[in-house]
């Protein structure tokens, strides 16, 4: 099949041309648009999504500034799949962080979509030269030829793709469009063309200009159990020194009195509620951090600039359990402020992070930096070295809890001891526990009182104690290890020629199945190095 290359100064000319439901695949980098109209622009994507076959693809390559209100568009008339993040040519367009993200929206026309399947090669820890990649303990689940590509993409020259799609990135996009088999277009611009995009904040009665208020002491340091809209409202305007959200994602999980599976709009609505709130209880030169999934994410960045500032989106890149063939690791992290420059912002004390060419093993870290191995590298707008929780020991019961280090990162460099952190959206009490630690007063809100009690009562212990006091999660020791029953399932599919099932344990091994139901919470997390071995 072929490929159309269309290097052009009117895009909407080009793709009027094409016959509707012809093309497999097209790339549109945002260097094409030389006008700002948005009209011009979401009428060619229009078309882009005219001339798409069903299950066809749509690549838009842009700035994060950029690219959320052309998102928000395209949502409406194809299906969001991925906000595809790379780390690119480090600038610093804002007085936030330097920045090094670009961004690829991938939508699909219809429900499904077909993609090749890609890895990443492995790399390796420059002290203790393990992989990167901590797998704790599940070694033997690593495929040879390298780790699934994800939706965060680190890996590829640093180059500049804000204006344009560098070689290195159109080529992995043309391997995901699997353009060797299929029909594409592809529509660039001229890199000469200016990056920034002129976002400007419009007059709104959020209370972006109003003098900062004194909070009551009564009503700093506490957790409130509510509604966070009602409790929103209690405060005044222009109190806060840093907010941060990480509200339900919408994605039907347990979150206690949460319903999180609101309609779509229903919950867009209800998020630009309390991000109005936010932005009118904080002080001039506040700012706010929102946590989201990319698709959220855009509605609410369409939202806040509007009445905010720009500084960054922050990309977290925790990587979770493989969902298809493009892993999930992209968490958006908005970061927005009342004021365009003059803010909070201590980033020369956190400017320097540990080199991402160590590992993040805590054994190794600390013989490599008692031997003084200790490269750095500049902090940016990816950020890669926080790990998501994932040992039951560290978390509460609570499905999204996040990790102190992310906490703590943001309130130090955006709060002074002293200043107010508010969370509407406390769970268990994470941000509300880390600001405490470093000196900051806290509000914290939640809806859920089950939640509200476990955060109270680690701020009691930590007053009563100094710390937390976690009970043990041990679980009484079982006669086999989870990577023996793994193998043993491994060899068994390499002997069946596919995918073994209960059944075929009963036939075929020694084992009682109920010893893999034991261990495994399910029968797909046993089979998970067999998998490896029937996809090679």
């Amino acid at each position: 099949m072929s490929t159309d290359f269309a290097e052009c100064l009117n895009p909407l000319n080009v793709i009027k041309k094409v016959k509707p439901e012809t093309l497999d695949f097209a790339v549109v980098s945002a260097g094409v648009f030389t006008t700002q109209n948005p009209e011009i622009i979401k009428s060619c994507l229009q078309e882009c999504t005219r001339a798409l076959k069903h299950g066809g693809l749509l690549f838009l390559q842009g700035h994060p500034k950029f690219l959320p209100s052309l998102g928000v568009f395209l949502d409406q008339i194809l299906t969001f799949k991925y906000w595809i993040a790379v780390e690119s040519e480090e600038w610093r367009p804002t007085a936030g962080l330097p920045s090094v993200h670009a961004g690829i929206l991938l939508f699909v026309k219809g429900k499904k979509f077909d993609i090749p399947r890609m890895r990443f090669p492995h790399r390796y820890c420059a002290a203790c030269g393990k992989t990167l990649r901590d797998w704790g303990g599940k070694s033997h689940l690593m495929h040879p030829d390298g780790r699934a590509i994800s939706d965060v993409w680190m890996e590829l020259p640093q180059l500049d793709n804000y204006n344009d799609v560098s070689p290195p990135v159109l080529e992995m996009i043309l391997r995901l469009a699997d353009s060797q088999r299929k029909h594409g277009l592809i529509l660039t611009g001229c890199k000469a063309r200016k990056r920034e995009v002129d976002i400007k904040p419009v007059a709104t009665d959020c209370g972006a200009a109003r003098k900062p208020c004194t909070l009551h002491e009564d009503m700093t340091n506490v957790i409130l159990c509510g509604n966070a809209l009602e409790k929103l409202r209690e405060y005044p305007d222009g109190c806060i020194d840093l907010a941060f959200a990480d509200p339900p994602y919408n994605l039907q999980k347990s979150y206690g009195s949460y319903r999180d599976a609101l309609i779509e709009k229903e919950y867009v609505n209800w998020c630009d509620s309390w991000l109005a709130e936010y932005v009118r209880i904080l002080k001039p030169t506040g700012s706010l951090y929102v946590l989201n999934l990319p698709r959220w994410s855009m509605y609410h960045a369409e939202f806040l600039n509007k009445v905010m500032h720009f500084q960054n989106w922050i990309v977290w890149n925790a990587p979770s359990e493989p969902r298809g063939k493009l892993v999930p690791a992209h968490y958006s992290l908005l970061f927005y402020t009342k004021h365009p420059t003059e803010f909070t912002f201590n980033y020369n004390d956190m400017r320097e992070i540990d080199s991402r060419d160590y590992c993040l093993r805590t054994s190794c870290i600390r013989r490599r930096k008692s031997a003084g191995e200790d490269k750095k590298e500049t902090l940016t707008d990816f950020w890669w070295d926080i790990h998501r929780i994932k040992h039951r020991r560290s978390r509460d019961y609570h499905p999204c809890q996040l990790p102190d280090a992310l906490l703590e990162r943001i309130i130090k460099l955006s709060s002074n001891p002293g200043d107010i952190v508010l969370d509407a959206f406390n769970g268990v009490g994470t941000t509300t526990i880390v600001a405490a630690r470093l000196g900051r007063k806290y509000i914290g809100i939640d809806i859920d009182p089950g939640y509200v009690e476990i955060s109270r009562q680690k701020h009691a212990e930590i007053e009563s104690a100094g710390r937390r006091l976690r009970q043990s999660t041990r679980k009484p020791r079982t006669t086999y290890t989870k990577k023996e029953l793994q193998m043993e399932l491994y060899a068994l599919a390499n002997r069946l020629g596919r995918l073994p099932t209960p059944e075929d344990v009963e036939a075929y091994t020694n084992y009682d199945v109920e010893v893999f139901f034991s261990v495994f919470p399910t029968w797909g997390k046993a089979l998970k190095a067999a998998k490896i071995l029937i996809r090679e």
